[in-house]
């Protein structure tokens, strides 16, 4: 959600914040959904807890895009559905913005993970160790049967909502799996 990730150098810190000092990268949000907005200010007041140490490999740019999609992604194969080793993980739009994030969280935590993207973005999550499914010329049966052997996925993570949303019902386990949604603001 525009204004509310960001990533800068503190210029200064509040009398009872011991974590960081002025001059520090740091990188997280402003708020919350809901919450304070103020990202796209040239400076921002932000509750300590909400920030953290930017990691030195990554660029200002690529730590501001990081804290909502994370926590999104995190939330929803984590803890809600408990992502384990050597489940079958489908991500609806896998090249998205928390589509990637979830590709990349269940394929570190040793799933086996798939992601329904268009051809043009086939690479994208290959480099991120998804099995792709081109959800333009495969149906929600021919990947299930191809890659499930019919059973169905132990996790699916919907990013898109409306029609994959219904079709995520369709790719998951009967009874013990578990569909994830987060579509953002005009995909439902």
């Amino acid at each position: 959600m525009l204004g509310m990730d960001l990533a800068g150098v503190a210029e200064d810190v509040g009398p009872n914040v011991s974590a960081f000092n002025p001059g520090d990268e740091v990188y997280g949000m402003t708020g919350g959904i809901g919450g304070l907005q103020g990202s796209l200010a040239e400076f921002a007041s932000v509750d300590a807890d909400l920030r953290a140490i930017k990691p030195a490999n990554l660029t200002m740019r690529e730590a501001a895009a990081l804290p909502l999609s994370v926590i999104t992604a995190w939330e929803g194969l984590v803890d809600r559905a408990q992502v384990q080793t050597g489940q079958k993980v489908l991500v609806h739009a896998g090249a998205g913005g928390v589509g990637h994030i979830v590709v990349q969280l269940a394929h570190a935590f040793g799933a086996n993970v798939f992601a329904t993207v268009s051809a043009d973005k086939k690479v994208i999550v290959e480099r991120f160790g998804a099995m792709v499914i081109d959800y333009q010329t495969t149906s929600v049966d021919e990947y299930v049967t191809e890659h499930t052997s019919g059973a169905g996925f132990d996790i699916v993570y919907d990013t898109v909502g409306g029609a994959t949303l219904d079709a995520s019902f369709e790719a998951i386990k009967t009874y013990t799996g578990h569909v994830v949604s987060c579509p953002g603001v005009g995909n439902a």
